[in-house]
């Protein structure tokens, strides 16, 4: 691997690490938002020469499109920092033109002196944790082999001058490893506090429709990866997407998403290599615990995810079993493209749009057709293909999935998923479920289905307890949230129901299931008008397009008008009535019938619908036996027939 000179510039008592983006006072590091400190990286290596903004828009925002006050901000919190450690004014403005560094820098090696590349803090960990036992002198030869191993001259030094310089070396490699054992012994102490993280979008530099999701994609495999670990709690690709390309604080992220640290960082792809520079930030405590950056060859990129799983979970100070180390460097596929389209593919998914879907859909099926032996490109196909009437195709690729990896945690979870919706086979989807937690616990959607099955079942307590995992993986899944609320409903909570629900739609207003549960929860407390306009608002998410025409939103707006007049007219018998007047054979519509019909008393349109919702095996159907609209059936034979039919008395 190609060896390089790697500088610090010193001024004053600070010491700033151009390629890690690291700033110290004496021996703390010192507490900066990544912007700023990027900023003062473009300042130092201008040597005193003016830098126009255009120059540090280019440099630290890539071009993005924000307000001039996050330079000024920026700006203003490094003059105040330096001022604090007793640097002085060191940033001067040249109006109209830009800004420039005044300090007097010093060009200082790194220690020590000469390194390869990400390879520094792997030997300082070998060094410390294994030369306990190890005498001065054995030690100080260790250092030594070390620095004739990575340095190179382009001359020939004498055996004399050669002494001097091994000698002068070592001695400065000796105070930068007491140097390090005393931060490192600090940094463990705070690791070991760290139970939850959240892996931050990585900032692209060289943004461009190829790479317009690159740092979402990098920061999603970290995320696979580090969810295996059982001792911590990872939130998931869902959870930190909607900070993509945003300039928001990462400490006020954290915070946001109650963790007890975040990794930040960023991505530099060409068509040759990838680097890329991060910190590991703890939140409480709002300084770094770590910061590294690595660099390989494109057609190493799957390497270098595994490298930075693995420095990520040593700066926390995890004792891994071998099952979790081999979870960390699980290659997955050894088509770079073909993970690229996973990637996307899994970012399209998440939308949960109709158009997500097909678009996920396609990169998925390209993304086997590079890699017929990729496991996880089965598994987000067969996740598409799930919330299809017919589930056959979903059965036979997710079949396809475990043959490549009987191992794979989500394969097992998409597996429950069919099992619980298409086939109704309960006992099964439980030991689908139960699998995946027990294979990776960290993987929030399998609690999270795994409570949709307890629930259909009847077994809410330990539905709450289950989807309250979840929750503690992602607190801000506006899905989770609804779904706990939906479990409450079922319960006869309304109450409970109703303010769980109510957190959903603070986190995302137009959350359809949402607005859905609150409609039936308003029919169920008697809050007609209330569930009246949720169920307008439903409507209007659902009706409501991209490009629409102002003629076709004039016509939507008369079509709710009109619902809104039956209701003013017959009350909420009046305004149900159009809907089952429907002649729809879309099994779905003959269970919200159902729904209707129990809701008005007329017990036997309400067991036919059923009947009909049963023979076309409705998707929704599962929850027959924890709808609460349904109570005034269960003494009926015929509803106990199709509970009977479905192994669900």
């Amino acid at each position: 691997m190609q060896r390089e000179i790697t500088y610090l510039r010193e001024f004053g008592n600070c010491r700033l690490d151009l390629e890690k983006k690291v700033l110290w006072h004496e021996q703390a590091l010192v507490q900066l938002p990544l912007k700023a400190v990027e900023l003062l990286c473009v300042l130092v290596e201008s040597n005193g020469e003016i830098v126009t903004k255009e120059e540090i828009w280019r440099r630290v925002w890539q071009n993005s499109f924000v307000e001039e006050t996050n330079l000024t901000h920026n700006i203003y919190l490094l003059r105040k920092t330096l001022k604090d450690l007793g640097a002085g004014d060191l940033i001067q403005n040249v109006p109209r033109r830009g800004y420039r560094f005044t300090g007097k820098l010093r060009e200082i090696p790194d220690y020590p002196i000469v390194i390869e590349r990400h390879s520094l803090s792997r030997t300082l960990i070998e060094i410390e944790e294994g030369n306990d036992k190890t005498n001065a002198a054995e030690e100080k030869k260790l250092a030594l082999q070390n620095i004739s191993s990575a340095t190179t001259s382009p001359r020939h030094l004498s055996s004399i001058s050669a002494l001097i310089i091994a000698s002068a070396l070592l001695v400065a490699l000796a105070g930068s490893l007491a140097i390090w054992r005393s931060q490192t012994a600090a940094a463990k102490t705070s690791a070991a506090e760290i139970k939850s993280i959240a892996v931050l979008p990585f900032k692209a530099i060289n943004s461009n429709p190829e790479t317009e999701h690159l740092g979402l994609s990098l920061a999603d495999v970290l995320i696979t990866r580090l969810s295996n670990v059982k001792q911590l709690n990872v939130r998931p690709t869902s959870a930190v997407s909607a900070f993509e390309n945003q300039e928001t604080d990462s400490l006020n992220i954290g915070q946001k998403l109650n963790v007890d640290a975040v990794l930040e960082g960023t991505i530099y792809r060409t068509e040759k290599q990838v680097r890329v520079t991060m910190r590991l930030l703890k939140v409480g405590e709002n300084k770094p615990l770590w910061a590294g950056q690595f660099e390989k060859s494109w057609q190493d990129e799957l390497k270098l995810e595994n490298e930075i799983a693995l420095q990520v979970t040593d700066a926390l100070v995890l004792n891994l079993s071998s099952d979790e180390k081999n979870a960390l460097g699980k290659r997955y596929t050894e088509n770079a493209d073909a993970y690229q389209l996973y990637l996307k593919g899994r970012y399209e998914w998440n939308k949960r749009s109709w158009e997500g879907m097909i678009e996920a859909e396609r990169l998925f099926r390209n993304a086997i057709e590079k890699d017929p032996n990729f496991a996880l490109a089965y598994v987000g196909l067969a996740d598409r293909l799930a919330t299809e009437a017919d589930a056959t195709e979903a059965n036979q690729v997710i079949e396809k999935a475990l043959e490549l990896d009987p191992n794979l945690a989500e394969a097992h979870a998409t597996q429950g998923f069919i099992k619980m919706f298409h086939e109704w086979n309960w006992p099964e989807a439980e030991s689908s479920f139960k699998k995946s937690i027990k294979l990776n616990s960290g993987y929030a959607t399998a609690h999270h289905w795994y409570a949709t099955l307890l629930e259909i079942e009847g077994r809410n307590d330990e539905a709450k307890a289950e989807l309250q995992r979840a929750l503690e993986i992602n607190p801000a899944s506006y899905n989770f949230l609804a779904d706990l609320g939906q479990i409450y409903y079922f319960s006869h909570d309304y109450d409970k129901a109703k303010e769980y629900c109510q957190k959903s739609l603070e986190i995302y207003p137009d959350f359809v299931f949402a607005h859905e549960y609150f409609f039936d929860i308003y029919l169920q407390t008697g809050e007609f008008d209330q569930a009246v306009e949720e169920n307008l608002k439903l409507a209007k998410i659902n009706a409501t397009f991209a490009n629409q025409t102002a003629d076709q939103k004039e016509r939507m707006e008369k079509s709710f008008a009109g619902m809104k007049e039956k209701y003013r007219k017959g009350g909420i018998r009046g305004f149900f009535a159009p809907a089952v007047e429907t002649a729809d054979l879309n099994p779905n519509v003959f269970y919200g019938n159902a729904k209707i019909y129990a809701f008005s008393g007329e017990k036997e349109k309400a067991l036919d619908s059923l009947e009909k919702a049963f023979q076309g095996r409705a998707f929704a159907l599962p929850f027959v036996k924890a709808e609460p609209v349904f109570d005034n059936l269960r003494a009926e034979s015929r509803y106990q027939e199709i509970l009977g039919k479905m192994n669900l008395q």
